[in-house]
């Protein structure tokens, strides 16, 4: 069996000669007190990880490492006729996620909303025989190769029903994928940390980094929203548990609008 590490704070896996874990050396995230530590699954087993698998709506589940053994996100597993798409991807497999995730009908296609999420996703693709989608402008931040990695560009089908779309934002490749199907045929948007729901009930918001609360800029936000509302869909999931159950698309267009007006300065007098 092919051997390979993750970094112990993001979860993504490396097999290659890095000191330090450039995604999380990054200024989107961080590294931990004491400095990089690598990690490998027979580590985690031994910790006792496994992955929680809720069903979240009909042929939409996510899937949860507990103890944490990646950012802490929540993967979501989207059923369809045609295959499933595992969404952000967790930074550990076992025996037990492989069997329940069969039992669902397995994994035909795997795709992260940014580099963050890339977990272990060629462990994923290779004990399903997956394909994974890496965005093309963020390539660089792939971390253990294999022939299973594509690069995309353009808007596309990944698989019938799921479309995936790049608006940019908190990487360059950063994307959403729009499932019609969801949410009673109403249409839901996969938005990984492109957009974010926040506490506030039908509210949302777009950073650089959320852990160290680095911004957008005014027009990178407008951008991207204008091309997240071009798509129809009425609930967002984000990837961490983060929920607009409905009217998600308008709560996409509202919050834009009131990032852009205090970061370009309009309600400088209330402060």
């Amino acid at each position: 069996m092919e051997t390979w590490r993750s970094c112990a704070t993001c979860g993504v896996e490396n097999d290659l000669d890095d000191d330090l874990c450039i995604i999380c050396a990054d200024e989107r995230q961080y590294l931990p007190p004491g400095g990089q530590r690598w990690t490998t699954s027979a580590e985690r087993a031994a910790e006792g990880c496994r992955i929680e698998i809720e069903e979240l709506e009909p042929d939409l589940y996510g899937l949860t490492a507990h103890p944490k053994a990646d950012i802490g996100q929540t993967a979501l597993l989207v059923r369809s006729p045609a295959g499933n798409l595992l969404w952000d991807v967790p930074g550990y497999l076992d025996e037990d996620a492989t069997a329940a995730v069969r039992d669902l009908g397995g994994v035909a296609a795997i795709m992260a909303s940014h580099p963050h999420m890339y977990g272990a996703q060629l462990e994923w693709a290779r004990t399903f025989g997956a394909t994974v989608w890496i965005s093309e402008k963020d390539r660089r931040w792939v971390r253990r190769e294999g022939p299973e990695l594509r690069t995309w560009n353009q808007p596309f089908e990944v698989l019938p029903g799921i479309q995936a779309s790049q608006p940019g934002g908190h990487f360059p490749g950063s994307a959403v994928a729009l499932w019609s199907a969801g949410a009673e045929g109403r249409g839901v948007l996969l938005s990984g940390d492109t957009i974010a729901a926040v506490p506030a009930e039908g509210w949302v918001t777009f950073m650089r980094s959320y852990p160290n609360q680095i911004p957008l800029s005014a027009a990178v936000v407008d951008r991207v929203a204008g091309a997240a509302t071009a798509l129809a869909f009425d609930r967002l999931y984000d990837n961490f548990r983060g929920v607009v159950p409905m009217d998600a698309n308008a709560a996409v267009r509202r919050s834009a609008q009131r990032f852009v007006s205090w970061v370009s300065g309009e309600h400088d007098a209330d402060t």
